[in-house]
């Protein structure tokens, strides 16, 4: 991505996007009139939400649509403001809006943990952040360089990784929440009526005119079920359910503090590999002791071992172990709970 020149800041977002849309050149004037460029917004939001959606490559600024990140079935994308404002409706409160600064920096060097980071820059002095996705023509043209990656760059950082941890967990406890109800949409929509009309059967019995249970009379009735059976078994139900709603609300919340409690991208990058299987980068692992750090005795690196993620096994089991037992022993972990995206919350 494109971002400034030499005598600009790269850290002035407004040089990292595309240069204002022009019209036709006026033929009286030779002036090229300039047209400001639509707004942009950024956003975190579910894939499955978005993507039907996308739109790119149609030259058109008022209907960008385009994911620049993709992680746990979410997208960080960048929409035009006014394309935005029209699919608000359809998509709801499915979404985090998110600044320009930290969208960029954020999707560029996600789980950066280094001091310096690398960029290229061209014969023209324009500054492209560095990935493995350049194609090789690219070296011929443009210089490595390192840079610091500042604290100010840390800060967007760390405030984008902490966002869309928010909505990978949000994410994952709504659809928890679908799971713990196991019902139709349809029938989740009756359970207060239920639970009012159980409640006032059980405290006043059947004939009190004040107290009247005609969604209950009717359910017994067409199900052929006892009516002070179901009352009860309405209630036992909801107090079921209640205390499952009550845990994983417990649950979400302290893996949320967790997250906001973070002050350092290496914080963040464990919590990342521990809950949501994102693993971190190799010199993170080796330093605290999740990974081999391919040193043999002579102190030379083993480069077909450094990295390798290793736990403690006990060597007759053949079971994952710790270390203060006798029988166990630091070796490779072929199937280690880190590998992978996935979910361990």
């Amino acid at each position: 991505m494109a971002t400034s020149k030499d005598s600009r800041s790269i850290l002035n977002p407004d040089n990292w996007f595309e240069p204002e849309i022009v019209t036709d050149i006026d033929l009286q004037s030779n002036v090229l009139p300039a047209v400001n460029q639509p707004k942009l917004k950024h956003i975190i939001i579910p894939e499955d939400v978005i993507s039907q959606y996308y739109v790119t490559g149609v030259g058109d600024k008022n209907f960008q649509c385009e994911a620049k990140y993709n992680l746990m079935g979410l997208a960080a994308v960048e929409i035009s403001e006014s394309y935005l404002e029209t699919l608000r409706p359809t998509l709801g409160r499915s979404f985090e809006e998110i600044s320009k600064e930290e969208f960029y920096f954020g999707t560029a060097h996600f789980a950066e943990i280094k001091d310096h980071i690398k960029i290229w820059k061209d014969p023209d002095g324009v500054i492209w952040d560095w990935t493995p996705a350049l194609p090789d023509e690219f070296w011929d043209t443009h210089s490595k360089q390192k840079i610091e990656f500042t604290q100010e760059m840390k800060s967007h950082t760390l405030s984008f990784m902490k966002k869309y941890a928010k909505e990978i967990i949000e994410n994952e406890y709504s659809k928890k929440l679908k799971f713990i109800k196991n019902v139709s949409e349809l029938e989740a929509s009756t359970w207060e009526i239920q639970k009012h009309e159980a409640r006032e059967f059980l405290t006043y019995g059947e004939n009190d005119p004040a107290h009247v249970t005609p969604f209950l009379d009717y359910v017994a009735t067409e199900r052929g079920f006892d009516k002070t059976a179901l009352a009860n078994k309405i209630l036992e139900k909801a107090e079921e359910y209640q205390d499952r709603l009550s845990t994983m609300l417990v649950e979400s919340q302290k893996l949320l503090k967790k997250v906001e409690e973070c002050t350092k991208i290496w914080d963040l990058n464990i919590i990342y590999e521990d809950y949501f299987g994102v693993m971190m980068s190799t010199d993170q692992a080796v330093e605290l002791g999740r990974a081999d750090d391919g040193k043999n005795e002579d102190g030379s690196i083993d480069p077909n071992r450094k990295g390798l993620r290793m736990a403690w096994f006990n060597i007759k089991t053949n079971e994952i172990s710790t270390e203060d037992d006798p029988d166990s022993k630091w070796l490779p972990d072929a199937i280690n709970p880190y590998m992978g995206n996935k979910l361990n919350f």
